[in-house]
């Protein structure tokens, strides 16, 4: 099932459930999204991932596409544990993980950076441990993947299908805005702040051109209406965009360690920077967090970019977590 009408399934689920427990040294878990897969095509009926190559698991995972090899990059170590009940052929990690530690039969993705199942390979088989992820400070051997031309012309593409409206609602919002990131913030805003959108889970979902005209008329959907639709404007507009669709970061506990259930189940759209590679928004009101790099922390009239990763104090992982699989939050 296309992972962005199942997620509507989990966010209607009568019991939170929890899906997996972590305990993680970042300083801040407020944007630690966990993602599960990137949906980059875009047919006019729905967002898919397209069928690429997969390649073992490298030792460490490449330099993200597009950023920039003069950032200076945090050291986090998390560690997690998949509750009995989850099954996801996708892995949960944050993005841009640097190094994944897991059992398994897990292939990697490059343009994507996903882990997928090989051979019925999930997060709930047996063979699998708790992963432990790191993104680590680049080391000599890393390389920058990133191809800018190709990957703008594959990630600006819309279905010739896409209503005029689209399009035009696109320029209005982002009228005056001065570059691509401005644009793209000014349409984040829009959504989850200044159009009147109001969120709502029991809304027909929906996933193509005509759930977008719907959705911008009738100003209610939930986090896949909010999530597909900047990125098919982000597009129209020729800003690369995708959706990621994973889990929000969780709830913290008391023993330190951040639960995540069911209802947690989120999408969310990425847009391409050159130089800050693929960035998270937050379109959808009332979930999630919105990125610090979005929000206006310079006098008006001057420009703003996406924010650049800071070194935090302290790179020691934290307590490893319990080897027993999670138990339910309720």
């Amino acid at each position: 099932m296309n992972p962005l009408v199942s997620l509507q399934n989990n966010l209607r689920q009568p019991e939170d459930r929890e899906v997996l427990r972590y305990r993680t040294n970042a300083p801040d878990t407020s944007g630690m999204y966990l993602r599960l897969v990137a949906l980059d095509q875009f047919d006019g009926t729905s967002w898919k991932s397209s069928v690429r190559p997969i390649e073992d698991v490298p030792p460490r995972l490449p330099w993200p596409d597009g950023l920039s090899q003069s950032v200076k990059v945090t050291e986090v170590t998390s560690n997690f544990v998949a509750s009995d009940a989850y099954e996801q052929k996708w892995l949960p990690m944050p993005y841009p993980a640097g190094r994944v530690d897991i059992d398994g039969r897990w292939r990697y993705e490059p343009a994507g950076r996903m882990l997928v199942g090989d051979d019925k390979q999930t997060t709930g088989a047996p063979a699998t441990r708790s992963p432990a992820w790191t993104c680590s400070r680049r080391p000599s051997s890393w390389r920058r993947r990133a191809r800018p031309e190709k990957l703008r012309r594959e990630y600006t593409k819309v279905p010739a299908s896409l209503p005029a409206d689209v399009r035009a609602t696109a320029l209005t919002v982002t009228k005056g805005s001065r570059n691509d990131y401005e644009r793209a913030v000014k349409l984040q805003d829009w959504f989850a702040r200044d159009g009147g959108f109001r969120y709502d889970v029991d809304v027909v979902s929906g996933t193509g051109v005509q759930a977008i005209s719907r959705f911008l008329k009738d100003k209610e959907g939930f986090c896949v209406h909010f999530s597909f639709s900047m990125a098919a404007m982000a597009r129209s507009l020729g800003i690369p965009a995708r959706v990621a669709v994973g889990f929000m970061p969780g709830t913290t506990q008391t023993d330190g360690s951040v639960s995540v259930g069911i209802r947690d189940a989120h999408a969310w759209p990425e847009l391409y920077f050159e130089g800050a590679g693929w960035t998270r928004f937050e379109p959808t009101p009332s979930r999630g967090s919105t990125p610090s790099y979005t929000r206006e922390t310079t006098p008006s009239g001057t420009a703003t970019g996406p924010a650049q990763p800071q070194p935090s104090a302290s790179a020691q992982p934290s307590a490893a977590p319990t080897s027993r699989r999670a138990a339910p939050r309720r």
